[in-house]
């Protein structure tokens, strides 16, 4: 009676620490799921990241190649321009002063319209752009596409890529509006190639209300430097980045002093 009541015992302690087992196994399951999700986003962010940094460094290159291509040099235009000078031959083989004064006062008006152009080319840059589309719960490290130009005078600004190249060297005025929806808690940054210079957070989060925030800053670039919006490179925002008529659109807007 003894040998079986102590089998008993054994048996009885092996059901209760099973059990035990069991109930602490179903609570661990939830938490080590969740926690292998967690490192399973964080990887992919920074995957996507890394994959949105490659692009931004391929549009700049791009962006230069064309510049390169497209626009003729000072040099090239001033020997075209020599080429297109007969007068000042035909002046300097005229004994008539009338003449040569003439020819050498269209030489230099020519010469002053030159440098006007050129020199208006070079420093007018100003742009001013919108989002058109809400945004659902951004993901880190993404960059704003402010799709609707309205402004975009030295062509400096891509609408398809969200970034602003600089032409030239100089001090720039940047300034970018973003509107956050209903319960929502929207973190940006401003971006000066791969570094964040200054960021933003636009909350309504425990407010049934929509609220919008706008930042400006003053930066000195230097031409093929690039500036753009995204989102918080490690602080996730929560909720909708909101664009409509009523409210308003996210802007993006920027120009040299």
């Amino acid at each position: 009676m003894d040998y079986r009541f102590r089998v008993f015992c054994v048996i009885f302690g092996i059901m209760v620490i099973r059990n035990s087992v069991l109930c602490i196994t179903e609570e661990e399951i939830d938490k080590i799921v969740e926690r292998k999700m967690e490192k399973v986003i964080r990887m992919y962010d920074k995957k996507i990241a890394l994959l949105e940094e490659k692009i931004h460094a391929q549009d700049v290159k791009i962006q230069n190649l064309e510049k390169k291509f497209s626009a003729p040099t000072l040099d090239a235009e001033e020997d075209k321009d020599m080429e297109k000078k007969p007068f000042l031959h035909f002046a300097s083989n005229r004994s008539n002063d009338s003449d040569v004064q003439i020819n050498s006062q269209a030489f230099i008006n020519h010469e002053k319209q030159k440098r006007i152009v050129v020199q208006g080319d070079s420093e007018l840059v100003a742009f001013c752009a919108y989002m058109t589309a809400s945004e659902v719960s951004p993901s880190l490290h993404h960059t704003f596409v402010f799709d609707s130009v309205k402004t975009n005078l030295g062509s400096a600004y891509n609408k398809h890529t969200g970034i602003f190249m600089t032409p030239d060297d100089g001090v720039y005025v940047f300034t970018w509006t973003i509107f956050s929806n209903y319960n929502s808690q929207i973190l940006t940054q401003i971006v000066v190639n791969s570094g964040a210079f200054d960021s933003m957070i636009t909350d309504s989060q425990e407010i049934h209300d929509v609220h919008s925030t706008t930042k400006t800053i003053v930066v000195s670039l230097t031409r093929g430097d690039v500036v753009y919006v995204r989102t918080h490179s490690t602080t996730l925002s929560h909720g909708t980045i909101r664009s409509d008529a009523v409210y308003g659109q996210p802007s993006f807007c920027g120009w040299k002093l």
